[in-house]
């Protein structure tokens, strides 16, 4: 299947893609609305609620506008495969120690329950303080390169 293909059909099949699908499948992050499904050797996460597939794409609008600076990236699209792990994990990571103090630091259990303790906390995405989110994105540790046998 050539990836213009393997596009359309992902396209098809995933009409509401999770947001923090690259976190889900990293295998840090779990929610409660994600639907997992493989197409051809590849894995893929859709979400099964519009409202939370809205709220969690507008939280990573607004993280990846603040990432960028801190980063030192300046273009346009997305955002290079890493430095996205790092806002999707670290984000959520940033999150989950905001709201609740005991909570673990190396996974995320549910992300719709986190967006939705964080909009009823602040009164919407716009109002989550960022800037103490912010520290747990840049500690974030992506899994070192593999390095292959010679």
């Amino acid at each position: 299947m050539d990836e213009d293909s393997y596009k359309a059909a992902y396209e098809r099949i995933n009409t509401a893609p999770c947001a923090f699908e690259k976190g889900i499948l990293s295998l840090k992050c779990r929610c409660a609305y994600q639907h997992m499904f493989r197409l051809a050797d590849r894995h893929g996460v859709g979400c099964r609620d519009a409202l939370m597939q809205q709220n969690c794409t507008g939280f990573l609008n607004h993280l990846r506008k603040q990432t960028r600076f801190v980063f030192k990236i300046n273009i346009d699209g997305p955002l290079p495969h890493n430095k996205e792990l790092k806002v999707q994990n670290g984000g959520m990571l940033g999150v989950q120690k905001l709201l609740l103090n005991n909570a673990p630091d190396n996974e995320v259990d549910n992300i719709a329950g986190l967006m939705t303790q964080s909009i009823e906390l602040y009164g919407s995405i716009e109002n989550i303080p960022y800037n103490r989110i912010m520290p747990s994105v840049t500690a974030y540790q992506t899994r070192p390169k593999r390095r292959g046998s010679r």
